[in-house]
């Protein structure tokens, strides 16, 4: 839709109404996702702490990297 159909650049109602259509269709899956990466985060804290790092020390590495590297 070029601004020349939206001269306010304004979202219309009908275009709000299907972004959050497609927000709740994909909702499943972003939970499922969220909790992909709790367990990969879990995961690798208790490897830290089982090579010996302390628990307040793998805490930490685990909040300053991404849960992907």
């Amino acid at each position: 839709m070029s601004k020349q159909d939206r001269p306010t650049g304004r979202v219309t109602p009908v275009e709000m109404a299907l972004a959050v259509d497609m927000m709740l269709d994909a909702l499943p899956y972003q939970i499922q996702i969220a909790a992909s990466h709790a367990k990969i985060r879990r995961a690798k804290y208790l490897a830290l702490v089982a090579e010996g790092f302390t628990e307040a020390q793998a805490l930490e590495i685990v909040k300053a990297t991404p849960p992907f590297e």
